[in-house]
């Protein structure tokens, strides 16, 4: 193996360190929603998954059963954490009674 490539391959391996990876793989009764990202940027980013509400509902009568299931606002979000613009600005000047 030349110099090049062993130097290519060792890159590979380690030369991602700025990159982010996220995956995110939700599986709720029969629903299956898979969120995955690969980013070059140095911005550190998060993932966040909101799941409200899900319910199941087994309903049994005489020799049958009905299930219904209720999934409400399913959310998944990549976003990247931003920086602050600068230092705080400072509290109002409230002037006394008299």
């Amino acid at each position: 193996m030349s110099f090049d490539k062993l130097a290519n391959a060792i890159k590979g391996i380690w030369g991602n360190k700025n990159k982010g990876y996220d995956k995110i793989t939700l599986n709720l009764y029969g629903l299956n929603i898979t969120v995955e990202r690969r980013t070059n940027i140095e911005v550190p980013h998060e993932v966040t998954v909101v799941i409200p509400r899900v319910e199941c509902r087994k309903k049994v009568k005489d020799n049958g059963e009905e299930i219904e299931i209720i999934m409400n606002s399913i959310t998944i979000v990549h976003s990247p954490r931003h920086e602050l613009a600068g230092p705080p600005s400072p509290p109002p000047v409230i002037p006394k009674r008299k």
